[in-house]
């Protein structure tokens, strides 16, 4: 078993390096089609949701289940934020299939096929060694909601080691509260379970479960204080996670 999934990975890999290659003209030309109209840029965002779609599927052992979609709004900006447990987080939350805008560490930007999809789609870029980041992220953050965008982020920052969350970071809560926006948070499990950290083989089947909670309104975040906000999903994040196990272990 080990050996076939070495070398599954090992195709995987390999189709994947060739159809991004593949891809990447088209990802071009839909940018080219529609950037001095579409200041959203939801047409990029779309191609980069079939992207991820396509890359989800050369992995038939991965199965990816989604609650509550219909709860993040098209055509009003929100903050989600999500809980962070793998690289796969990334190709897993593109099955929202709504437009957002992604925030991500300036080393992202720099690699092939990745850094073009998110630089295309007017991604924000953190420079964690700045000290200048925090104030350069909520600009970029703001400008794109005031466009009508929603974001997403991972307010840990970087992914868990563990089944637990870490620290929040307060940037989320600061630009739902600044720009007057309702959060959705978002929790998912599972992800943890595709790659063990730091290596490149698959580790078989796996299901990541992914739910979308309800949205705390922009007339109650306005009520609270940036700690008491990020509390508040905190506990709501911890909870939905906590429901989530305890519904695997009775499946």
């Amino acid at each position: 078993m080990k050996l076939l999934l070495k070398l599954y990975s090992i195709f995987a890999w390999i189709a994947m390096a060739i159809t991004s290659i593949v891809i990447t003209p088209f990802f071009l030309l839909v940018w080219v089609s529609t950037f001095w109209w579409d200041r959203r840029r939801v047409a990029t965002h779309m191609m980069g949701t079939f992207w991820a779609w396509h890359y989800q599927s050369l992995i038939p052992f991965w199965k990816l289940h989604l609650e509550g979609r219909k709860k993040i709004p098209w055509n009003r900006p929100v903050v989600m934020v999500a809980n962070h447990r793998s690289l796969v987080d990334i190709l897993a939350l593109y099955k929202i299939r709504r437009p957002f805008k992604w925030s991500s560490k300036d080393e992202n930007f720099k690699l092939p096929f990745i850094g073009m999809v998110l630089s295309l789609t007017n991604s924000i870029r953190i420079k964690r060694e700045s000290l200048r980041s925090g104030a350069q992220f909520l600009s970029q953050a703001e400008t794109e909601i005031a466009k009508g965008s929603s974001i997403l982020l991972f307010p840990e920052g970087t992914r868990s080691k563990t089944k637990e969350m870490r620290r929040f970071k307060e940037g989320a809560f600061l630009l739902a509260r600044k720009m007057n926006c309702g959060v959705i948070p978002i929790v998912h499990i599972g992800s943890e379970k595709t790659f063990d950290r730091g290596s490149w083989m698959l580790k078989g089947k796996t299901h990541i479960h992914i739910r979308v909670l309800d949205e705390i309104p922009a007339e109650e975040v306005e009520t609270l204080e940036v700690k008491e906000l990020m509390m508040l999903v905190r506990k709501k994040m911890e909870e939905g996670i906590a429901m989530l196990e305890q519904e695997k272990e009775v499946g």
